[in-house]
């Protein structure tokens, strides 16, 4: 019982001094666990433990010590109000009244309103000065303060390409002599150029190349400085093209972050490439990829059908490219603006067409006059040709002949040149160009059987 006595004033105390709402609960608590505990005079005479009775409470009472609590709770309250006013700095006389929620300012849903507003519209407005940036008005008034300036200089830095100069100088290029001149650039694109790219679900993406692509490679690299120039990742794009150009005759690739992004298509900045634009000629697909420069362009129908084997596309546009180069041509854009409108099937058609006329012409004028018995005594002991003409792609109309001739070892006889007067002149000076024009074009071809055999080797 000695405990009973001690828990009871405990609680009182309790109750009487503690400002907290849970106190007479846990008064009740100490009390129910001090009430089960066993006293040493009933270990001793071992008899039966029975919970003491609680002292009864009257309603009196306990109004009592409720509106004491609710007094004390309400003088708390005053008193940290007070001293949170009084921390406030600048606070006037008004301070210590409490601030209602109707005197606070905006209500929550005004204030989300405006802040979503405040960020749709502004949104709104930006894009559709976007959009279209010269006939709505936002974009009017965003040019008219000069923000679209502003914005189009921010974006240009991610647009353009990302070098200035995309290809190295001719003087700086390694394993190029220095006495050989410029070629001329030829620009490939590669997507539905040169391969067709398919993918499924058994195999992934699998690539085709376009036929006759290889002959080509091969013939442009003794005539062009061949640069691949595709809107592809390079990640992508150049295990395609080591697999494709397996003999080096690409000698520059360039991807999508040599590009120009505009109106949503990456397209080729010619002018970035360091060479003269004028004797560049682009190979592509795609029109708008070359709408920067699109007087280079010669448009080549998409290959998008890797089991079409008939296309003859590329074999029938090389005799136009090499007499491109050959020619060396100064003005390239002036040259293809002739066959504005085609693309390189009908181009190559036209060409052909042109020239069966001019030898059409020339043959008339041959066979006018004096030169018409020339050369009708000129066929009649003309002998029957030992070997047959062949088509533009290597193979023979009619059967080789069996018996190889002298003819067919050390070729046919010097022609007697005419070294008097001004048509002698005429025939030696055009002999001399035709012979610089051949050294030129053998040292490139060394050139290039010399790089091909150092990429074997490292390979």
């Amino acid at each position: 019982m000695t405990f009973l006595r001690i828990a009871q004033p405990c609680r009182r105390i309790l109750l009487q001094n503690t400002n907290n709402k849970h106190a007479n609960v846990l008064g009740r608590n100490i009390q129910a666990r001090v009430s089960t505990w066993k006293t040493p005079s009933t270990v001793r005479t071992k008899t039966s433990s029975t919970p003491a009775s609680r002292p009864t409470v009257s309603k009196a009472e306990r109004a009592k010590l409720r509106a004491s609590r609710k007094e004390r709770a309400a003088a708390t309250m005053k008193q940290a109000q007070k001293s949170a006013e009084a921390s406030r700095p600048n606070q006037g006389a008004e301070g210590s009244e409490p601030v209602s929620k109707a005197s606070s300012g905006l209500s929550a849903q005004t204030t989300r309103r405006l802040i979503y507003g405040g960020i749709t519209i502004p949104t709104v407005l930006i894009g559709w000065a976007i959009y279209d940036p010269e006939n709505s008005p936002p974009g009017k008034f965003f040019s008219y303060i000069g923000l679209s300036d502003l914005i189009f200089k921010f974006t240009e830095e991610y647009a353009k390409p990302a070098h200035a100069k995309l290809l190295p100088d001719w003087s700086q290029m390694p394993n190029v002599p220095q006495d050989i001149p410029i070629p001329h650039t030829l620009v490939l694109d590669l997507e539905q150029t040169l391969v067709s790219s398919t993918w499924d679900r058994k195999y992934g993406w699998r690539h085709a190349k376009r036929p006759g692509v290889d002959k080509f490679l091969k013939d442009m690299a003794q005539y062009y400085e061949i640069v691949l120039y595709s809107p592809s990742h390079d990640g992508v794009a150049d295990p395609v093209v080591n697999t494709l150009d397996k003999s080096g005759c690409i000698m520059h690739r360039l991807y999508r972050d040599a590009t120009y992004y505009i109106n949503g298509a990456h397209c080729k900045d010619l002018s970035k490439l360091n060479r003269n634009l004028n004797r560049i000629v682009a190979l592509d697909d795609d029109a708008l990829a070359l709408q920067l420069q699109p007087r280079n362009l010669i448009k080549v129908k998409p290959y998008d059908n890797p089991h079409d084997r008939t296309d003859r596309t590329l074999a029938r546009i090389t005799p136009l490219l090499i007499e491109i180069a050959r020619e060396g041509c100064q003005d390239v854009p002036a040259l293809l603006d002739q066959f504005q409108g085609m693309d390189a099937d009908e181009m190559a058609s036209e060409h052909e067409r042109r020239i069966r006329e001019l030898r059409s012409v020339r043959e008339h004028r041959v066979q006018r006059g004096l030169g018409k018995l020339a050369r009708g005594a000129g066929k009649r002991n003309l002998p029957t040709p030992e070997l047959q003409a062949q088509d533009e792609y290597g193979v023979s109309s009619t059967p080789t002949p069996t018996n190889i001739t002298a003819k067919d070892l050390v070729g046919s006889a010097p022609k007697k040149e005419q070294s008097a007067g001004v048509i002698g002149w005429l025939n030696k000076r055009q002999k001399e160009q035709q012979e610089e024009q051949m050294r030129k074009m053998e040292k490139w071809q060394e050139v290039m059987m010399k790089k091909q055999m150092e990429k074997k080797k490292s390979a």
